[in-house]
């Protein structure tokens, strides 16, 4: 076992903020390929099997967290959390960098091969090391402050790849250089934990086991709730570009107008973040539901900007929701595990959204066709949690 050094005082917005700086990396490995997509394709097209490896270059490190997480979550649990973080996060900006200098497809997918499975510890570790740092509602309104912080970051990020896609499809890539300075704030601003802290809330002590069916029920929730949240980032570009958008700047700039909504919605998060979690599922689904709705509806570009906006006040409540949720039934000793879990049932559904939504466009014939489908499930969700909110809220009152 890691022996730790104690943190001279305890750890305060300067820690939390590098630690939010650190989990925003993996989402901006994600998304700052996305605006130069049609680029991408045409940059690449004379390559073998190019219509099926670009698109792998988005999802590719998904694929790594999603089957890397468990293990990095495992080794986290063992060993110096901190000091894992610093190494992910250098590996992170080597990698992700390393495409500027080559120009094979297959190499291209190794570096961000190798990127995702940084991107695994990082999530683990730095999620993990929040919840060592912080317990009860300062835990929570710092991961409220996360998910807004974090969407505008990954807001000016898809601007600002979009704005560097003029330069070629290996202009959006420079953007991870962002990672070098979050590594050097780790090293020198950081400290390991005294203690890995409990939750007040709970009644955890030392020796607990793993709890195997609550973390069963969580994951397979945040499957199916990921599988939904990825669907406006993953498709909004297409039904941009379906609706008369043809620069990679337009496309970021309209996604950078709808990404404002993120914030607004970890807002709203930290104003519910007490009620039971059926509640505030109700409010994502329901959102989210009415968002995706107006999406699969739009006629025009003012309009598809406006609802995605609306998708995004949901998706704006659903990772801390998700990560509180998480923290407050994991013992500290499984904290990190029981994250890597977490983080690989959310990117399997972040893999598993646009092969589903691929599979049903060849039955609907459209993209807003298939979105309209998902929108409807969205909504009847929402239903059902509402009348389950219901049903729960009369046996209260009744028993007492």
């Amino acid at each position: 076992m890691q022996r730790v050094t104690t943190m001279p005082k305890p750890a305060g917005a300067l820690q939390a903020m590098l630690l939010m700086f650190a989990a925003v990396l993996p989402v901006m490995g994600t998304l700052t390929m996305i605006p130069v997509m049609p680029i991408l394709f045409k940059h690449f097209s004379s390559q073998p099997y190019a219509p099926l490896l670009v698109p792998m270059i988005i999802t590719i490190p998904s694929v790594s967290m999603a089957l890397i997480a468990p293990l990095a979550g495992i080794v986290g649990d063992r060993f110096s959390r901190r000091r894992l973080l610093i190494a992910a996060t250098g590996a992170y900006a080597l990698f992700g960098l390393l495409p500027v200098m080559l120009d094979s497809l297959v190499l291209i997918l190794m570096a961000r091969l190798v990127m995702g499975i940084a991107d695994a510890f990082i999530l683990t570790t730095a999620n993990a090391l929040i919840g060592d740092y912080f317990t009860g509602p300062s835990r929570s309104r710092w991961l409220a402050v996360q998910s807004g912080v974090g969407s505008v970051i990954a807001t000016l990020i898809i601007l600002a790849s979009g704005f560097l896609g003029a330069f070629g499809w290996s202009g959006p890539v420079f953007m991870y250089a962002l990672a070098i300075p979050v590594f050097l704030g780790l090293i020198f601003l950081t400290r390991e934990p005294d203690a890995r802290a409990q939750d007040t809330a709970t009644d955890f002590t030392a020796g607990q086991p793993f709890p195997r069916g609550q973390m069963l029920v969580i994951s397979v929730i945040t499957l199916i709730s990921a599988m939904i949240y990825f669907l406006e980032p993953l498709q909004i570009s297409q039904v941009f570009s379906q609706l008369g958008m043809e620069s990679s700047s337009q496309i970021g700039i309209a996604t950078a107008i709808a990404g404002v909504g993120v914030p607004l919605g970890a807002w709203i998060y930290g104003r519910m973040a007490r009620q039971r979690i059926d509640k505030q599922f109700l409010n994502f689904y329901a959102i989210f539901g009415a968002g995706l709705l107006f999406i699969a509806l739009a006629g025009n570009q003012i309009t598809v900007v406006m609802a995605a906006f609306i998708a995004q006040v949901g998706n704006g409540m659903l990772i801390p929701l998700m990560l509180g949720w998480v923290m407050k039934v994991l013992p500290a000793e499984h904290r990190a595990k029981g994250m890597g879990i977490w983080h690989t049932f959310f990117f399997l559904g972040m893999f598993i959204s646009p092969v589903g939504v691929t599979a049903m466009n060849s039955v609907s014939g459209n993209l807003q066709d298939t979105l309209l489908v998902f929108a409807v499930i969205s909504l009847l969700i929402a239903l059902c949690l509402a009348f389950a909110s219901i049903r729960t809220t009369m046996r209260n009152i009744t028993a007492s």
